[in-house]
This record gives structure tokens, C-alpha cells and sequence, in this order.
């Protein structure tokens, strides 16, 4: 698959999505600080799927209606995640047999208490 991951996207995500065999283009790498309309233009013209963590994406794609006729996905990953984790995660949903092109995705990524375990209060 062809991807452009957004710059907020880290190494190690990149890195997996790579090993996994995807063209991957990382906007860090790249092109540091592109602003996000150019982003999602650039992944346009290269039919690219846009991964990011950036909330304003879903603006730019739905309220100011500008197309992301190859797919954005959102990610919304939990801070008790851990990078590691979080690369495997992001790989492995990038990986699922659905059609990304023309929707705006939001994937939520939360850890679980362990089994048995009942989560902290809230303070």
C-alpha cells in the first residue's frame, strides 16, 4: 500500500510500516513543518492513504471539504500505549482488508486493565 505518514507519525511507526512492505513517505522525513491542506494535497497526487494523529485533518477533509480520495486515518492512541506497541497497533490496522479510498477513518487505541485488574479512580 501507498502511504504518506504525517510528521507527528514517529520512526519506529514508520519503520514497521516499511518492514511490513508499504511505500511509505514520512512527511518528517521529507518535507518538515509542510502545512496540513498541503499535506493532504500531497497525498492526493501521489495516491497515498494519509496516517496521522492531527484532529485537524477531519476539518480540512470534511468541513472545508477537501477530498482525500485515497483515505485519511485518524489515529487516537491511548499515552498507556507504548511506542512499540503503538507501531504494531497502527501497522496492523493499516493491514485489515478494508477500502480506505474517499472516507476519513478515526481508530481509537486504548490498553486494557489486565484481567482481574480493576482500573485506578479517577483523581
Amino acid at each position: 500500500m501507498r502511504i504518506l505518514a504525517d510528521e507527528n507519525m514517529d520512526e519506529l511507526t514508520v519503520a514497521t510500516l516499511r518492514a511490513a512492505g508499504h511505500d511509505t513517505l514520512w512527511v518528517g522525513e521529507e518535507q518538515p513543518s509542510t502545512p496540513d491542506p498541503n499535506v493532504l494535497q500531497w497525498a492526493t497526487q501521489e495516491s497515498r492513504l494519509l496516517l496521522t494523529y492531527d484532529k485537524d485533518f477531519g476539518e480540512i477533509s470534511q468541513r472545508q471539504r477537501q477530498p482525500a480520495p485515497y483515505g485519511i486515518i485518524l489515529f487516537r492512541i491511548g499515552d498507556d500505549v507504548p511506542t512499540d506497541e503503538t507501531a504494531l497497533l497502527i501497522t496492523h490496522n493499516v493491514n485489515a482488508p478494508i477500502n480506505w479510498a474517499g472516507q476519513l477513518w478515526v481508530i481509537a487505541i486504548r490498553k486494557r486493565p489486565a484481567a482481574g485488574r480493576t482500573p485506578a479512580p479517577a483523581s
